[in-house]
């Protein structure tokens, strides 16, 4: 048995305009701006079948199946059978990107829903602070919709260490629910507001941050640092994180280029997952560059550091690099059973609290 332990079916209905850039979502939202659009971006290079905007339109093509359970088995069928999958749920409503079509409790009903048909299936709820009542949103979800754990999305605008945050982590480390948090740098997925905004959102971080010159990509990365986990960590020492992606494919890269550089987020994720026992860190999307597989395998000679990686894959978002079925297939074939075995079924148990 498998785990993909990070996985996405959230609908084109659950979007804000801004999510894209370029508008794209705005635009692609009716049929006839889809097709059009689609047409248009697809031919802007006739010579590649992996151009930028064809990978934007297989994105939203995914998003606009219909029902998250469309999107689901989308991705099911490039997995054995039996394999199960932890499903991330966005919040977006805060984001400064425009209002969301569907409401987000919808959401996270749909996916119970999903659970319902397919068992195999953890759903989890994203927990923005800024929601009012979440965690009464939490409890309904757990009771009515069969979450089993939580998903953090810093970079939309909070800190992981923000004091709303606290009685979450309270009933999750209670209730033995692991936490799930996007944890790479520069995302293209960030807060959408004004820089001002983001800057008063800034405000509050418990380190100085530099502000002067920096755009609001490289604003926003400064909420999903790994180190503003500490606190946390050093509070919850039952709670079960995960820092997905593993500092990103930016840092991987930079890391076999300056190893020596101690600010590199792989670097500091190596260290904090072999520090903390209640510390892990998955692979999802940054894998997606095969010249990282041989650091990885390295890695996973450690004996300790093997055992607090896990295996997802990010899809759909993946799907915007390559493809859900090169992602799992080529890694398992580089890596060897024995070690994929480890991350997709040893590891996530441990994890997931199973």
């Amino acid at each position: 048995m498998f785990f993909n332990t990070h996985i996405h079916t959230f609908r084109d209905i659950d979007v804000p305009r801004k999510f894209l850039p370029l508008g794209l979502v705005r635009i692609l939202a009716s049929k006839p701006g889809y097709f059009i659009t689609a047409k248009f971006l697809n031919n802007l290079n006739p010579f590649s079948n992996n151009d930028l905007f064809d990978r934007y339109i297989k994105f939203v093509r995914i998003g606009k199946l219909g029902s998250q359970r469309k999107i689901f088995e989308n991705c099911m069928i490039f997995y054995p059978e039996g394999t199960q999958f932890v499903i991330l749920p966005m919040d977006m409503a805060f984001m400064g990107a425009g209002k969301v079509p569907r409401e987000y409790p919808d959401q996270l009903k749909e996916l119970g829903e999903l659970n319902k048909i397919y068992p195999q299936i953890y759903p989890t709820i994203h927990v923005d602070p800024r929601r009012p009542k979440v965690l009464d949103l939490l409890k309904k979800s757990v009771d009515e919709w069969g979450t089993k754990g939580i998903k953090l999305y810093p970079p939309l605008g909070y800190f992981p260490y923000d004091e709303r945050l606290y009685p979450v982590y309270e009933y999750c480390q209670k209730n033995n629910l692991p936490v799930i948090a996007h944890c790479s740098p520069y995302n293209p997925v960030h807060y959408k507001g004004s820089k001002t905004d983001i800057i008063k959102l800034l405000s509050v971080s418990q380190t100085p941050i530099e502000t002067k010159g920096k755009s609001k990509k490289e604003l926003c990365s400064n909420f999903t640092n790994p180190l503003n986990y500490s606190r946390v960590l050093n509070d919850f020492k039952e709670l079960r994180i995960c820092l997905a992606h593993f500092g990103s494919e930016y840092m991987w890269e930079k890391y076999l280029t300056e190893p020596g550089d101690e600010n590199n987020w792989f670097v500091i994720i190596k260290d904090m997952v072999l520090r903390y026992t209640n510390l892990y860190s998955d692979i999802s999307f940054t894998l997606n560059n095969q010249e990282f597989f041989p650091l990885l395998k390295v890695l996973l000679s450690n004996e300790k550091l093997k055992r607090k990686i896990l295996f997802g894959s990010d899809y759909y978002m993946v799907e915007t690099k390559t493809t859900e079925r090169k992602f799992s297939l080529d890694l398992r074939a580089y890596i060897g059973e024995a070690n994929f075995t480890q991350i997709a079924t040893i590891n996530p148990k441990e994890f997931l609290g199973i």
